[in-house]
């Protein structure tokens, strides 16, 4: 009986969050390529945006939403690609945005799997 319980805690706790479509690095990788590129937001640290980020990623860390409504807002109507270093913060921010009307997309992997894959990074 408390295997079930347990089970079944661990499945909502391990699915909560990414209410968001997801996109793959390569998938984003081509999008980057074509006339109807997404926006892509960055929602790591200053810090390490500057060390590397995607081409044309804006930086907005994830405990700073409120600092930057006005950015945000240009793009409530767009389809945005969200991502950090492993997805726990990327989480964050989607689902406080999502709940706001936001339509934003989770870069499967997040910059782990960005870089995991070889693919290219900015250096500020």
């Amino acid at each position: 009986m408390w295997l079930r319980y347990l089970v079944v805690v661990f499945l909502c706790i391990s699915t909560k969050g990414f209410t968001a479509q997801s996109i793959t690095a390569q998938d984003l990788l081509i999008n980057q390529m074509s006339d109807n590129a997404y926006v892509i937001i960055d929602v790591r640290t200053k810090e390490e945006f500057n060390a590397g980020h995607l081409k044309g990623a804006i930086n907005i860390p994830h405990d700073e939403i409120d600092q930057h409504k006005e950015v945000l807002s240009n793009f409530k109507s767009q389809e945005v690609v969200v991502y950090c270093r492993s997805g726990r913060r990327a989480g964050l921010f989607i689902d406080k945005l999502t709940s706001q009307g936001y339509k934003l997309i989770h870069l499967q992997g997040d910059m782990n799997g960005w870089q995991g894959a070889n693919l290219p990074t900015v250096v500020k």
